[in-house]
């Protein structure tokens, strides 16, 4: 679990990276008789250990004379190292992404064009494969990512006499029924969320066929105030003006501290928080429930975010063949099953889902993983994020301070402006 937490951070790293050019082209014939080394920088939280032995092991048996070494970097401060030692010639060969910051990478020159079709990525799961992916060419490749789910309490629900909803009305009535059998608990959130969650908050966007934003020759307008997005806001609204004592201008870092009250019946949160939630010596441990967030057809699932990891190679790097024969092992089927199984994250490709084996929690958010959408793809979409253009809008929404209609005009003008800049 601390692994999972641990890479928690990577979706909500601050971000800020200041684009360089690039530099010249490296790499060459490889075999197996090719000596030297091969720089790895790898994130703190991302792996176990023994995921990156076993993938120098395979890559040694290969390239038995090259020296794999993998430094792990911290989350905090990335950015910035990264652009320096990317634009330098002691640049490392293989580096790990956040996802929402690939484009912005590519975009500055930093990275070094891969063929998707050597690693599989029209296989590999939908929200993962839009991030390492520029005007048309590919430069990340998905390690691994997060989703999120309902998380919900047992007991009340049984107390209340209800059943997992399979569609979002019904997901409405389960709230109605769980605020109605808590009505003496002020405290009590049938379905708690902040207002600040703007990862919870787009799902409901996208099932109801709207956008964050969309591109169009080259210029990219903002969506949220179309009539689709407005009326999946609305939907989420509904669920927060009546069964929501959550915080209209906190965020989603209290929702575990929040459930073990007892004052919670169901929230969306990370993949990992059931497994936090159900640990032995926690308040609801044996009484945690998880599904997909359903969607407004009964039977299916909304579109959730897709947060995680690429893997690129350097554009300076003077070993870019051995650098891409290193990233088709981290990214393949057995070393994904493998992650899966030891590090806890959702893998790049449904093949891996098996190494989840038979935990009820990870299989769901698997399933909803498959139904999985990512943000816009713009080097500056990053700058969306930092400005907290998202956040604004649902704390305006959610508190009354403008109309759903105003809040996501005012969004979308800022959005846009932003990713055309």
């Amino acid at each position: 679990m601390k692994l999972r937490k641990g890479l928690a951070v990577a979706f909500t790293v601050a971000l800020g990276l200041t684009a360089c050019g690039g530099g010249d082209d490296g790499g060459g014939e490889v075999s197996a008789d090719t000596e030297g080394t091969l720089k790895v920088w790898l994130m703190d939280g991302s792996q176990p250990d023994s995921v990156v032995d076993a993938v120098n092991a395979q890559f040694n048996e290969a390239y038995p004379n090259v020296d794999v070494q993998v430094e792990i970097q911290q989350w905090g401060g990335i950015q910035d190292k990264l652009t320096t030692s990317l634009n330098t010639d002691s640049t490392p060969d293989v580096v790990e992404i956040g996802n929402s910051l690939t484009a912005k990478y590519a975009d500055a020159g930093l990275l070094a064009e891969v063929d998707p079709g050597d690693f599989g990525v029209d296989g590999m799961l939908p929200g993962l494969q839009p991030s390492g992916e520029l005007d048309g060419t590919r430069y990340g490749i998905p390690y691994y990512g997060g989703v999120r789910i309902v998380v919900y309490k047992k007991s009340d629900f049984a107390n209340a006499n209800i059943e997992v909803p399979t569609s979002l009305a019904e997901l409405e009535e389960a709230a109605n029924a769980l605020q109605t059998a808590n009505a003496g608990n002020a405290k009590y959130s049938a379905f708690y969320f902040p207002g600040k969650y703007w990862y919870g908050a787009v799902p409901f966007v996208w099932d109801a066929g709207g956008e964050i934003a969309e591109e169009s020759g080259g210029e990219w307008t903002g969506t949220l105030d179309s009539q689709e997005s407005q009326a999946g806001l609305a939907t989420l609204k509904n669920l927060v003006d009546n069964y929501s004592q959550a915080d209209k201008a906190g965020d989603e870092t209290k929702n575990v501290d929040a459930f073990n009250t007892g004052n919670v019946g169901m929230m969306i949160d990370s993949w990992w928080a059931p497994g936090e939630l159900d640990k032995e010596g926690s308040p609801y441990a044996g009484d945690i429930g998880v599904f997909a967030l359903p969607g407004s057809e009964a039977g299916t699932t909304s579109p959730v975010f897709f947060g995680g990891s690429d893997l690129a190679v350097s554009f300076k790097s003077k070993n870019q063949e051995l650098a891409t024969e290193w990233l088709k092992i981290m990214t393949d089927a057995e070393i994904q099953t493998q992650l899966a199984s030891e590090g806890g994250v959702i893998p790049n490709q449904e093949a891996a889902f098996s190494g989840h084996g038979d935990d009820p929690f990870l299989q769901v958010a698997d399933d909803a993983s498959t139904n999985s959408r990512f943000t816009p793809v713009s080097p500056n979409w990053a700058n969306v994020e930092s400005s907290s253009v998202l956040q604004d809008m649902l704390v305006k929404i959610f508190t009354g301070q403008a109309s759903i209609a105003d809040a996501t005009a005012e969004a979308s003008q800022e959005i846009s402006d932003t990713l055309n800049q």
